[in-house]
């Protein structure tokens, strides 16, 4: 395997499957980008589990690669905890993804090659919401310390989910997040039915290098404020925080026991305890235990003795586990499952060397759907002891999703509209009613009664002989921003272009208007510079669809068309109004560019021109 980067022919498509596992924070060739899938093995009850390994073996002798995806379900069947009636198939079986080919690079062609592939689009998430609520989440802590006082367990990793709906490419939500969150056990995994798993933990699980086994158990989180300063004070606050030590130090004595079942006599060590690192707004202790393995055991045998880790169960294992099952109401999947890589084994090994990582603050996402939105959830939970105070612990949960909850839109809102001095704007609440849609599709804060006083407000700056084209934009926090500039007039008819060029704006933005629209601005601004007015786009079934600022209606005979919007248009003030028009009588339909060339009429609209008549000019 070369570090050399040569980037693979990868697609998006929703059948097309590849993984990436994303050291961020390693300098050198510490990252993986596996392509050319193969198959997909399955362990769908744990009989399967010796079965399935073995057949891992066999496709690892064979020269592939192995990129394994352990569900806590799994794990759960390994303890004999009992499973829910309805298991869920897609996100809680084990699956093993083979792989041709594996490159191995540094963590600057890694950035390169995502950046390559996102294009410029936008991601993000919206309807977040969690799956318990905070006297649900207190209520379980207590039944957690009264099972601790009662002696049924020490510890206990109670976790829940946050569900939500993501909208734009998972690469790009992958890329937007893994700059909030650069970790060294990263995975982007797009899978062969579309979903997506989008993973930024920062625990090491298990490696496997030539018979020397190594785990980084994880326990105890602080805030980090980002001065150098203050986070070394807290750090070492961390570090000796009798609370924390212990529920860490429980955890290394689970995974010392894991280990020694599969380790050389002796061999056990633990070089270090309670370190403090920072991984963006959070500060992780970590300690390290390291083994010799037995060199006659084979794969299913040191997973069953290992998985699930015991940092994300609590201790003992067994017991702890089903004080989950009774507590969590949702499966977790691959959260707190495994993730991780196997390479072919060297010809004098019997195992070759592996790596897995604890998926924590790991998404699952689904294929994308029509509307062009994927349903996800992500896991986040925290280690009870018996001092542990709810209102602490679930602030300590919100810490660790604040890399995905403090993901802001990277885009804004706006409205243009006609405005005078003395009137204000035209058809202001039109304007703001789509505003007001936009911003509640997207969780923007949208404060109506503030807009309206800001625009009023703002009104007496304009000059009382003038019209002028008012721009109101709206972020993500409320906050607005208004600008102005004259109207200039124009002559009739204008001229539309054509090129037939495709939309490539995602579905999903062209029912908003949004600043994410510089395929728009750029073609009539293109059209001015041509002397016209705008350029009309097609989408990829060949129907015209809008201009870069105007809607199209034509006359053809004694009938008014406009393309619905269904076709990639957005639902523009002037054209609602012009549909509405008992006289004009207009009608949606699809339209080639051949009925624009044979129309017997052609205007445009929008709300700040009214309607423009048009002609068509088509380029080469």
């Amino acid at each position: 395997m070369s570090s050399t980067f040569q980037a693979p022919d990868i697609s998006f498509d929703p059948h097309h499957c590849f993984a990436l596992l994303d050291d961020a924070r390693s300098d050198g060739p510490c990252s993986r980008l596996y392509s050319r899938y193969r198959q997909t093995l399955t362990c769908p009850q744990i009989t399967d589990w010796d079965l399935v390994w073995q057949q891992v073996q066999e496709t690892l002798n064979a020269g592939h690669f192995v990129v394994a995806l352990l569900s806590y379900e799994t794990g759960a069947q390994l303890q004999a905890i009992e499973t829910r009636e309805q298991l869920d198939q897609q996100s809680s079986v084990s699956q093993f993804l083979i792989f041709e080919r594996c490159q191995q690079l540094d963590k600057e062609s890694i950035l390169s090659w995502l950046e390559r592939h996102s294009q410029n689009q936008i991601a993000g998430i919206r309807q977040l919401h969690a799956n318990v609520t905070a006297e649900a989440f207190t209520s379980a802590i207590e039944q957690i310390r009264a099972y601790i006082a009662a002696g049924d367990t020490y510890q206990v990793n109670y976790t829940y989910r946050l569900h939500f709906q993501s909208y734009g490419s998972a690469l790009n939500l992958y890329l937007a997040l893994r700059r909030r969150q650069p970790v060294p056990y990263g995975a982007f995994i797009h899978l062969p039915d579309g979903s997506a798993i989008l993973s930024f933990s920062p625990e090491l699980f298990i490696r496997h290098m030539t018979g020397h086994l190594f785990a980084r158990p994880m326990k105890g989180t602080a805030a980090a404020s980002g001065d150098e300063v203050q986070d070394q004070l807290t750090a070492t606050a961390l570090s000796q925080d009798p609370k924390n030590r212990a529920e860490n130090l429980m955890i290394v004595d689970l995974l010392r026991n894991d280990l020694g079942r599969i380790a050389r006599t002796g061999s056990v060590k633990v070089p270090a305890l309670f370190e403090v690192n920072r991984y963006s707004s959070v500060l992780q202790m970590t300690s390290s235990i390291e083994a010799q393995l037995r060199p006659e055991l084979n794969l299913a045998e040191v997973m069953r003795a290992l998985f699930p880790c015991g940092s994300i169960t609590g201790a003992p294992k067994h017991r702890t586990m089903e004080i989950i099952r009774e507590l969590e109401t949702e499966d977790r999947g691959i959260y707190t499952g495994a993730i991780g890589w196997f390479d072919p084994p060297a010809s004098q090994e019997r195992l070759g060397d592996f790596c897995l990582s604890v998926p924590i603050r790991t998404l699952q996402l689904s294929a994308t759907n029509p509307q062009g939105m994927r349903k996800g959830s992500m896991g986040v939970g925290a280690g009870i002891v018996y001092d542990s105070r709810a209102n602490a612990e679930f602030a300590e949960c919100q810490l660790k999703a604040k890399f995905l909850t403090g993901l802001q839109p990277a885009f804004e809102l706006f409205e243009t509209m006609y405005a005078t001095r003395t009137d204000g704007c035209r058809h202001l609440s039109r304007h703001l009613q789509r505003l007001q849609n936009s911003a509640d599709f997207f969780g923007f804060i949208f404060d109506q009664a503030k807009i309206i006083d800001e625009l009023n407000s703002y009104y007496a700056q304009l000059a009382s002989d003038t019209d002028y084209r008012l721009r109101l934009g709206l972020r993500s926090d409320g906050q607005l921003q208004i600008q102005h500039a004259p109207l200039q007039a124009l002559t009739t008819p204008v001229k539309l272009f054509f090129k037939n060029e495709v939309c490539a704006t995602e579905a999903l933005f062209l029912k908003h208007k949004s600043s994410h629209r510089q395929i728009y601005d750029a073609a009539w601004k293109a059209a001015e510079q041509a002397g016209g007015f705008d350029y009309l786009f097609v989408n990829r079934e060949a129907h015209v669809t809008e201009g870069g600022r105007s809607n199209l209606f034509v006359r053809i005979g004694q009938n008014w068309y406009t393309p619905p919007l269904s076709d990639g248009v957005l639902p523009g003030i002037m054209r609602a109004i012009l549909l509405e028009d008992q006289h004009l009588r207009a009608q949606e339909k699809s339209l080639t560019i051949e009925d624009v060339l044979v129309a017997d009429e052609i205007m445009l609209c929008n709300a700040l021109r009214g309607t423009l008549s048009a002609t068509l000019v088509v380029q080469s």
